[in-house]
């Protein structure tokens, strides 16, 4: 718990005046993600107030999303959550830049691998043939958020094997570099649960659900790339934002 200062000006109401100190000690840094704030008898006795005042400041940032409650435990910073557009490819170390985090990346594996069934069917090839994996862990200030696994089309995607995948964007790279255009996507979102594996990796417990998202993509009618995204629920949500009327036109 960390010592915070807050006055009550008179002519203000009081609820609101400890809410927004609050407000302003998460978004400043002083109270950072997972900090516990004062339980609500202390902070009311030292304030002079009543519990049930401290208890409505603490219900606002609660609803806010910005605290967490733990019956029995206390009232904790909520862990910060990442926004990622469903409908959108988006650079990850762009986005996390944009949020004020520091992105980094921890090369797992790359290689080149005979595809199985399910890999040589994704990237319309005969099975058995070869094709890129790369494996990567995606972090924000050394916090894991991401496992990514992800096949490419060996044939046209080979030059990738010579690239620092520990900083470089893959799609940058294929669009930038090789000249492979992103023309079509094609991806599912699902919730599963963690295998022991992936929750070691993104510091979750085995049987936390995670968001599953499987995405190809396309050059032409070549697809080009069939990842697995491993987020955690914790730490991510997703949006859309569309015109409706749009999806109406000539039906």
């Amino acid at each position: 718990m960390k010592a915070l200062d807050i006055n009550i000006e008179r002519g203000e109401v009081a609820y609101r005046q400890i809410e927004e100190a609050f407000v302003r000690a998460i978004r400043s840094g002083i109270l950072k993600e997972g900090d516990r704030l004062p339980s609500e008898t202390i902070l009311a006795g030292k304030l002079g107030l009543s519990r049930m005042t401290v208890n409505k400041a603490f219900t606002l940032l609660a609803q806010r999303g910005l605290i967490t409650r733990i019956r029995g435990k206390g009232s904790f910073v909520t862990p910060r959550k990442l926004n990622q557009g469903f409908f959108l490819v988006t650079s990850f170390n762009r986005s996390i830049s944009e949020m004020g985090m520091t992105p980094s990346t921890r090369v797992l594996e790359i290689d080149v691998v005979p595809a199985d069934r399910a890999v040589a069917e994704a990237l319309s090839l005969e099975k058995g043939s070869p094709v890129i994996l790369v494996k990567r862990l995606r972090m924000a200030d050394g916090v894991p958020l991401m496992l990514e696994t992800r096949y490419l089309n060996e044939t046209h995607c080979r030059p990738i094997l010579k690239e620092d995948l520990g900083t470089g964007s893959i799609h940058d790279i294929l669009i930038k570099k090789l000249n492979l255009p992103l023309t079509r996507v094609k991806q599912t979102l699902e919730i599963k649960r963690a295998s022991k594996n992936e929750a070691e990796l993104l510091g979750v417990k085995e049987g936390d659900c995670c968001f599953y998202m499987v995405r190809t993509t396309f050059t032409g009618e070549i697809p080009m790339t069939w990842v697995h995204y491993v987020y955690r629920s914790d730490r991510y949500r997703f949006e859309a934002d569309f015109n409706p009327m749009e999806e109406s036109v000539g039906r």
